[in-house]
């Protein structure tokens, strides 16, 4: 059984490209040595983040975000455990999203960086979870 977890958050400063360039090389390194795969997408300033691999190696990866200093408001929005990988083939795949492919996978005509933070009946409900299952799905 492997752990996931997905969460959001908010830069708390400007990231520049090459700045996420290196922020994806190293975790892609670390998550590898650690057997963690999962997800990330960039929307104007917030990070949705999709984890899965071994339950103790995902609390200490989520602890370590949510203690990171270039992230404000880490918020979990689901978690759970499966017996399959939805990322098996990636140590950290990653998108940056613009808004308009916001509006072709969710069809939300502003989707806007506070609904990502808003509080919501069911985790099913989320447009940040709606994201990761659209590119589980298109993998």
């Amino acid at each position: 059984m492997f752990k996931y977890l997905a969460y959001v958050s908010r830069q708390s400063h400007v990231i520049t490209d090459n700045d996420l360039k290196e922020l994806l090389s190293k975790s892609r390194t670390r998550n590898s040595e650690i057997e963690v795969t999962g997800m990330l997408i960039y929307f104007h300033g917030s990070f949705i983040q999709y984890l899965e691999g071994k339950e103790e190696n995902i609390d200490s990866l989520y602890n370590k975000i949510a203690e990171d200093r270039r992230h404000q408001s880490v918020t979990e929005i689901d978690s759970g455990f499966s017996e399959k990988r939805a990322f098996s083939e990636w140590s950290m795949a990653f998108k940056k999203l613009q808004k308009d492919e916001a509006f072709e996978i969710l069809g939300y005509k502003d989707l806007e960086t506070a609904q990502l933070f808003d509080n919501y009946q069911s985790p099913d409900e989320h447009p940040a979870l709606n994201l990761l299952n659209n590119y589980v799905k298109n993998l």
